[in-house]
């Protein structure tokens, strides 16, 4: 039976999205609640530039080891669950950091938070691919992963404002962990896995989002890719060398930026915050930009190579070009400027979370996802170590960090050119039998 024209589809896709990115934004705010009061954190528990590094990188860990585990459980009982649960426990992990009395006990409280907030990018993915349509992802993917950046933008604010206030750094912790347990409450009681479930999407909602296929929908006919299919996926290879170099220079980027202004630039508390806010907001607009493009320029073509290959490869050249430049520069607002600009690139990189929901089966989505991040969980838990290392082995020096970074830079391009977004990541081994 055909709708009258008059029937306007529901919006409810936006607010589930809209809740979304309030918990990834407040996720982001209490990982950058550490970088941000690392100079702080430093000097009341007299840690060597070694012990931070080690410090920013053992939140990765958890947060690595629990990404399968994490997208396996999404795809079983589904991301309204899983992540209403999960950010509820990483806000007890954040709220307990405040009441750290030594390094040890800090880091025991960044490992729980990994470990519950693993599943949030993943379930992030999985509600692309049921929520919206093949033609809205790229916007959709952006759209959450800009609440990173600019978590960690505001998060530079709030975290400094609330030092001030308070006289010391403990309640930020206290306070970002609190918040976020209460939005996770309210993420729980609004969300459903699936438009279906939802009481408030119209007809003509649910017939918009699943008007139109994906790579992996028309690619696929019967059995699932097993994890041996993958494997022999250069795509595949392609996708998780890729999204290791990007995280490499994210965290990279988020774990130093603060000690960086502060210890070489001279940067003091007020100039902190609004210091990070601006290096940090660049990669929202990096993420709305890549996100317009994307969906903008594949619906054009059909020859998706062509349309994210460019956009992958303008987003790469243009962060290690502004990376090799910062050796050189000594003024701390130029510094600002190219760490902005490298930033700005780097986060077109946001479109990653679209290609799950593009080209693995809707069955898998978490679970990719899952073995996605888990590249992005092993450059944030190598980058902050190796430029720790760097920075103590040249006296304080920052140059060596930086060229790791653009190395880490030059692993990305060369992944995302590796990735074919024309068919899916990988086919059943049965499938092409019976073909």
């Amino acid at each position: 039976m055909s709708l009258p024209s008059t029937v306007r589809p529901s919006r409810v896709r936006f607010q589930i999205f809209g809740v979304l990115w309030i918990l990834v934004l407040l996720n982001f705010i209490d990982r950058a609640a550490l970088s941000i009061s690392m100079p702080f954190i430093s000097e009341e528990f007299e840690l060597t530039p070694e012990l931070q590094g080690w410090l920013l990188g053992s939140f990765f860990w958890t947060y690595l080891l629990f990404q399968i585990p994490g997208g396996w459980m999404l795809d079983r009982f589904g991301p309204r669950k899983i992540v209403g649960w999960a950010g509820a426990i990483w806000g007890g992990a954040q709220l307990l950091g405040g009441l750290a009395m030594n390094g040890i006990f800090l880091t025991g409280t960044r490992l729980g938070l990994g470990a519950a907030e693993a599943p949030v990018f993943p379930a992030a993915s999985k509600l692309n691919s049921r929520w919206l349509p093949s033609k809205e992802r790229a916007r959709g993917a952006t759209f959450i992963d800009a609440a990173g950046p600019f978590g960690s933008a505001v998060g530079g604010i709030i975290v400094t404002a609330l030092i001030g206030l308070t006289g010391g750094w403990r309640w930020a912790f206290i306070i970002t962990g609190a918040l976020t347990v209460i939005v996770a409450v309210l993420y729980y009681v609004y969300l459903r896995d699936t438009p279906e479930e939802h009481k408030k999407v119209n007809e003509a909602e649910l017939a918009h989002i699943r008007s139109d296929a994906d790579v992996a929908d028309s690619g696929t006919s019967g059995a699932l890719p097993r994890v041996s299919d993958y494997a022999r996926s250069g795509s595949f290879w392609g996708l998780w060398l890729g999204r290791l170099g990007w995280a490499t220079v994210w965290w990279g980027i988020i774990s130093w930026t603060p000690s960086y202004l502060s210890s070489a630039m001279g940067f003091d508390l007020a100039s902190l915050g609004w210091g990070t806010f601006l290096v940090y907001g660049s990669g929202v607009l990096g993420q709305l930009v890549a996100g317009w493009a994307t969906d903008k320029f594949r619906a054009r073509t059909t020859n998706y190579n062509r349309v994210m290959k460019t956009i992958l490869a303008v987003s790469g050249i243009g962060m290690i070009a502004s990376i090799l430049t910062l050796p050189a520069i000594q003024n701390g607002y130029v510094a600002l400027a190219a760490l902005s600009v490298a930033v700005f690139f780097n986060q077109f990189g946001g479109i990653y979370w679209a290609f799950p929901s593009w080209l693995a089966p809707k069955e898998q989505v978490g679970t990719v996802g899952g073995v996605m991040n888990v590249a992005s969980s092993a450059g944030g838990g190598i980058a902050p170590v190796v430029m720790g290392y760097a920075i103590a082995a040249t006296g304080g020096s920052y140059a060596g960090s930086f060229l790791f970074l653009a190395i880490a830079g030059g692993v990305y391009l060369v992944g995302s050119m590796a990735i074919n977004f024309n068919k899916p990541l990988a086919r059943a081994r049965r499938a092409e039998v019976t073909a």
